[in-house]
């Protein structure tokens, strides 16, 4: 990829950043899968952003290259626990070890956000809890029986 390539942002498209080392990153993938959008993912185990398009992810999600790096994971390397680096060099770091990247990245349109947990990507997507119907606040709930065999507790 050209080092000046920027990523293709699109409010149809829902873009994961993950990497296939990250148990969380292989987990947001089923989640991915209740959006109504087209999902673009990359890995960056197998082929890695440019330093162009780290930097554009990190603004984005208004943090810093640095803050990219789950530092504290076991499965991340104990000199980027304490660090002092440029962002250039964060991002060679990065490239150098997509284990860094514990927490996936969801991207779509202008929103963009770091994975803390799987199920966050619900709510990233807008997709309601397990199907269930929404109701305004204040409104009963439907309790009565469907069937004439169900026994309601």
């Amino acid at each position: 990829m050209p080092t000046d390539m920027t990523l293709a942002i699109d409010n149809n498209e829902l873009i994961v950043i993950y990497s296939q080392e990250s148990s969380i990153g292989r987990q947001v993938i089923g989640y991915t899968k209740s959006s109504e959008s087209k999902v673009n993912l990359i890995n960056i185990s197998e082929a890695g952003l440019t330093g162009t398009q780290w930097s554009e992810v990190a603004d984005m999600l208004g943090a810093s290259i640095d803050e990219l790096v789950s530092k504290d994971h076991p499965d991340v390397d104990d000199f980027a626990k304490d660090a002092t680096l440029s962002d250039d060099d964060w991002i060679h770091f990065i490239q150098n070890n997509s284990n860094a990247i514990q927490k996936p990245i969801l991207i779509k349109g202008k929103k963009a956000m770091q994975v803390e947990t799987p199920s966050d990507v619900l709510q990233f997507i807008d997709v309601d809890s397990a199907g269930l119907g929404k109701h305004p606040v204040g409104d009963e709930p439907e309790i009565a029986p469907n069937t004439d065999d169900e026994q309601q507790v």
